[in-house]
């Protein structure tokens, strides 16, 4: 008897195992997936830890790739991107997310030999440029509560002028939160938009940022005050107890 439920026990344990696997497989490949349609380019990722019973991923190392005629293969570094979702959402046509942090530790831009712009690439960044409609059938469908953006540093090499490229380097240093996104390639224009205008980029590469300024300017950031506020009402305590509160004074605002 006690061989037998040992047995039914180990098998338990070994589906069990099993779908996890596969789960983080699936969530891999959807992330994947879903960057390919909304930037036009290849995303990797290192791994992938999703919650064994809270509906929650951390997706760790994430890296969008430059376009072929790019010597650097890096475009965007992302070391690390949580979300916890709504896991009946994914059964229908857009997919809730309850909260994202994107850490973006890098952004590089590059001008190649031939003078053009990684950054160009970019589906949205294309589509703004060029006037033409946002192909929304394409890009995956999307809510996203709370989203937590943080960048770093941004990167800026130029081939154009000799063998070895001219490089400037900047520190951004972003930290800001926003609510209620549902475009992502509003959410990659924005991306570029708040990199590129706190570093001179934009003037030594005559990279226009109106269009993509008025796309990102309809998301909905999260003011300072309101942010102080939450911050007042915490007043002493730890880094992990400030941002459980902040996050979950913020949710509340969401529910109403």
């Amino acid at each position: 008897m006690m061989k037998k439920l040992a047995i039914v026990a180990g098998i338990v344990v070994v589906v069990f195992v099993a779908l996890l696997l596969c789960k983080n497989v699936l969530i891999k490949m959807a992330v994947e997936e879903g960057a390919k349609k909304a930037t036009g380019l290849t995303l990797t990722i290192g791994s992938t830890d999703v919650g064994l019973l809270a509906p929650k991923v951390d997706v760790i190392n994430m890296r969008l790739l430059n376009p072929p005629g790019f010597t650097d293969k890096v475009m965007i570094d992302i070391p690390r991107f949580f979300v916890s979702f709504e896991l009946a959402s994914f059964f229908t046509k857009r997919a809730h997310f309850k909260t994202a942090e994107l850490d973006l530790k890098e952004l590089m831009v590059v001008r190649n030999k031939e003078r053009k712009l990684n950054i160009d690439a970019l589906t949205s960044v294309g589509e703004k440029k060029q006037k033409k409609p946002a192909e929304e059938k394409k890009a995956p469908q999307v809510t996203i509560d709370q989203l937590i953006l943080k960048i770093g540093t941004v990167v800026y090499k130029d081939y154009s002028l000799g063998e070895k490229p001219a490089t400037q380097t900047f520190t951004i240093g972003l930290n800001e939160v926003y609510r209620n996104v549902t475009d992502l390639k509003k959410l990659v224009n924005l991306i570029i938009v708040r990199a590129l205008e706190r570093t001179a980029i934009a003037q030594l590469t005559g990279f226009d940022l109106g269009a993509l300024k008025l796309d990102a300017s309809t998301l909905e950031k999260v003011g300072q005050k309101e942010l102080e506020g939450v911050g007042k009402k915490v007043g002493e305590g730890t880094t992990k107890e400030i941002e459980k509160s902040l996050t979950d004074e913020l949710n509340k605002k969401l529910k109403y």
